[in-house]
């Protein structure tokens, strides 16, 4: 390249990011301007149409900011930011200003608890992004060591046999623990559990950045294949998702390709299994089906599948309504409306809580073996659908109601509750990623980081005990376990390891 193409690279590069931002822009004020002009016409309000708009280009800034500067690795803030348009925004347009209250009723909100919750959002998203990119710029940053997993293949593939194959035996294992030993020992079981994913981390290093044998990407599929059918016999459709949603991630993060394919398969199981979802639980968890207690995973998943294809079968034939099929998959990813119905009760019906359903924080640490009677993860779920109306307490016994990270900060400390809660985690993921996704942080390191992020994906909708009590379990102990395959440094003669000398700190 000639001295004077060397000088004009930095020049082009700064007319291609002033271009997309300039069509970003545009694209958003004429949205602004035409969507609710056209949508008031269907009784849609303007003033939330704005708002909705707004909200999704807010949004969509972080991917917008990774393609103009042709960043690298996985885009963490621009996949977490687009799911918060997703659940946040797009409701707006799909979803009626409405909420499902316990016994069949049905409260319609007011307009303006919806800008209310709208704004709060915005604010939240907005917050979120501040945090995130200002520490990757602070010089703190820098104080942060990384952790170095670089991986020795041969002890790799050893790892994933003995997390991919031999640990998943554990998810069987239940009638064979004693009862009294049941209750202490979930947890560490469900952290061992979860290491799965980071081995669909590693093996997706060893198939699409390495590109071995294709015998790998048979192992990566049917792996990521038997972890889901697992998360659906478990009656839970997020965990049914978490491993495809690791290895659409890892596919990126190596091939830079977007697998269309893994989209469409998480819209299909979403629709699919949704509308039985309830009857499903209420058969396996309530033991309302034959010897439900003695059945197995594939005994689990065929009831649900078989039940999900009767229910559709008669909705195809005519004989149930499309829009009732597709409400409760619709309804799981409409917190803006939630958010307006906790807006609208608090603190006039139920009093700010003022940390109170933070409180598990304070025992979190403390292993469950040595407190068999510690009170457990999800208490502020099971408050925020009682205290709110959305269930009865036997009803939360059956049905899982998140209350949002959003939503549980403003049952906590109102408006200022939001905007610390989100600046936290916005940190809190600039500062995971500076220690496990960087390029010195190895392929160990980014399967660890993307086996534990897709939980803040699924935590938008949870609280906060439940998304970081279980991301910070699952990472200390993936790390803990991927040592073992780390490469060995090489030796200069003097004795220094030539793997770390020069590089920033290691964990």
């Amino acid at each position: 390249m000639t001295p004077a193409a060397e000088r004009n690279r930095p020049m082009r590069r700064w007319e291609r990011v002033i271009g997309l931002y300039r069509a970003y822009l545009l694209a958003t004020f004429g949205a602004m301007v035409t969507i609710p002009l056209i949508l008031e016409g269907f009784g849609y309000r303007p003033l939330h149409s704005f708002l909705g708009v707004l909200l999704f280009a807010i949004c969509l800034y972080p991917t917008v900011r990774y393609f103009s500067r042709q960043e690298t690795g996985l885009p963490t803030i621009a996949i977490l930011c687009l799911a918060y348009g997703l659940q946040f925004a797009v409701p707006v347009f799909t979803r009626e200003a409405s909420i499902d209250l316990a016994f069949g009723e049905v409260k319609l909100l007011n307009d303006s608890d919806v800008t209310a919750a709208l704004l709060l959002a915005m604010v939240g998203v907005c917050v979120l992004q501040a945090g995130y990119y200002w520490f990757k710029k602070s010089q703190l940053q820098k104080s942060v060591p990384i952790a170095h997993l670089e991986l020795n293949k041969s002890k790799a593939v050893f790892y994933c046999v003995i997390v991919g194959l031999l640990l998943p035996l554990l998810f069987n294992l239940n009638g064979l623990i004693p009862n009294e030993f049941q209750q202490p020992l979930s947890a560490l079981l469900r952290v061992l559990q979860n290491q799965v994913l980071v081995a669909i981390g590693v093996l997706g290093w060893i198939y699409y950045a390495r590109r071995d044998s294709k015998f790998y990407g048979v192992w990566l599929y049917a792996l990521v294949a038997l972890t889901a059918l697992r998360g659906i016999s478990t009656g839970s459709i997020e965990e049914a998702l978490v491993p495809i949603g690791v290895l659409f991630m890892v596919k990126w993060v190596y091939t830079k390709r977007m697998s269309l394919a893994m989209v469409a398969v998480v819209v299909a199981l979403i629709l699919f299994l949704s509308p039985v979802k309830s009857d499903y639980r209420q058969q396996v968890w309530l033991g309302e089906a034959p010897d439900a207690a003695e059945m197995s995973s594939v005994a689990k998943v065929r009831l649900w599948v078989g039940q999900a294809t009767d229910y559709w079968i008669d909705t195809f034939s005519g004989t149930r309504n499309m829009r009732e099929a597709t409400a409760g998959a619709t309804g799981r990813a409409d917190f803006i409306h939630q958010v307006a119905h906790i807006y609208s009760m608090t603190p006039s019906v139920v009093p700010f809580q003022y940390g109170g359903t933070y409180s598990y924080f304070a025992v979190a640490l403390v292993p469950r073996i040595f407190w068999p009677d510690k009170p457990t993860a999800g208490d502020a779920n099971g408050f925020f659908a009682v205290s709110y109306g959305l269930t009865t307490e036997e009803g939360a016994k059956t049905t899982t109601f998140g209350v949002s990270l959003i939503g549980e900060a403003f049952i906590n400390f109102g408006w200022p509750g939001v905007v610390v809660l989100m600046l936290l985690q916005g940190l809190i993921i600039s500062l995971l990623e500076r220690l496990f996704a960087g390029v010195e942080s190895g392929p160990g390191g980014q399967a660890v980081f993307i086996a534990f992020f897709i939980f803040f994906l699924n935590g938008i909708g949870s609280s906060a005990e439940i998304l970081f009590g279980n991301i910070l379990q699952n990472l200390l102990c993936g790390y803990l376990l991927l040592l073992w395959a780390r490469k060995r440094p090489a030796w200069r003669s003097s004795g220094e390891p030539l793997a770390v000398a020069g590089r920033a700190s290691s964990i």
